[in-house]
């Protein structure tokens, strides 16, 4: 389960963590199987009714495989789906990630859009996977939560949201546009870069503006889930009263 390799080919993730696994029971996941320590039975109280395989395992053999450097003794293996981008190209808020190589980097900014209710989550193929085990936690389960797609062409995929009416905002420390001058309409794109070299600039050249988060001296740059955040929340989806 390690390998990401004969998760895709199996066309599943695990999650570790009783959060996050409580995260995605609510959310209405596919499990397959749950492994559990014996100190944490109580997981069967999150679980309910689901109808999935459940195994009790000796807490070393359960820590040997964990990706986690703290293993929380529980481990979930479940389904996963991906979204068609002609799909997602018809939602109001996407945000597109492009060469973030720090799975919790990419799990916060998922977690991030979740809460700021985008809808969407595209990556490039030099991002971490969305459905790493760390991704995962770093996300609290909230991936499961939103429309997403990974390793895609992101020119391409750029061009195809553009085509249905999306404004692709892309971040930049130097960009032109102010998060404070955003205009706001209906259908908005996000797009996000490596802390190191920002967005590609083959990718950028399909972006409608770059946008700065405005910050004091000396600072050069934010981390990118912390700027994601920033500007997920200045461009609403709707009004949020709540």
């Amino acid at each position: 389960m390690r390998d990401r390799r004969y998760r895709d080919a199996e066309g599943v993730a695990v999650i570790e963590g009783p959060r996050p696994l409580r995260t995605a029971i609510e959310i209405g996941v596919d499990l397959e199987e749950v492994f559990f320590r014996p100190d944490q039975e109580q997981i069967f109280d999150s679980v309910g009714t689901i109808n999935a395989n459940f195994y009790e395992v000796d807490a070393r053999t359960l820590d040997e495989i964990s990706d986690s450097s703290s293993p929380q003794g529980v481990l979930a293996v479940t389904k996963v789906h991906e979204t068609a981008l002609d799909v997602i190209a018809g939602m109001q808020r996407v945000v597109v990630i492009d060469s973030v190589q720090d799975p919790g980097n990419v799990g916060a900014i998922v977690r991030t859009a979740a809460a700021a209710r985008f809808d969407a989550v595209i990556t490039g193929p030099g991002t971490a996977d969305l459905w790493s085990p760390r991704a995962i936690r770093a996300s609290a389960g909230t991936v499961f939560a939103l429309n997403v797609v990974r390793r895609v062409d992101l020119e391409s995929a750029l061009d195809l949201l553009g085509a249905a009416g999306h404004s692709v905002l892309a971040t930049d420390s130097q960009g032109e546009i102010s998060i404070n001058d955003i205009q706001v309409v209906d259908r908005m794109t996000l797009m996000l870069g490596s802390e190191a070299h920002g967005v590609s600039e083959a990718v950028m050249a399909h972006t409608d503006a770059m946008i700065r988060v405005p910050m004091g001296p000396f600072v050069e740059s934010l981390n990118v889930a912390v700027a994601a955040g920033i500007v997920m929340y200045s461009i609403p989806k709707e009004r949020q009263d709540d």
